[in-house]
């Protein structure tokens, strides 16, 4: 299996912190009384296909730009070793 470049940025990604809600919706509602009485059955099964469809278009979505690192403001000293 092949990963992605930047794989080790998964945690950047708005598509995992959505994926995350859409793994943990179901457990959460089955343990929670309060929250099946506020979220019907039917409702549930509406909200999931959306949330998918979220991570989906986060995920194919440029996520920004890179910003190149900004240039010093501060003239350098040149007795110091070049960095």
């Amino acid at each position: 299996m092949k990963l992605v470049d930047d794989a080790r940025n998964w945690w950047k990604w708005h598509s995992t912190y959505v994926f995350a809600v859409l793994a943990v919706l179901p457990e959460v509602w089955l343990n929670s009384p309060e929250l099946q009485s506020m979220l019907p059955v039917g409702l549930v099964a509406k909200i999931a296909p959306v949330i998918a469809g979220l991570g989906f278009f986060l995920r194919i979505r440029a996520q920004g730009q890179k910003v190149p690192p900004p240039r010093p403001t501060v003239p350098r000293d040149e007795r110091l070793p070049p960095a």
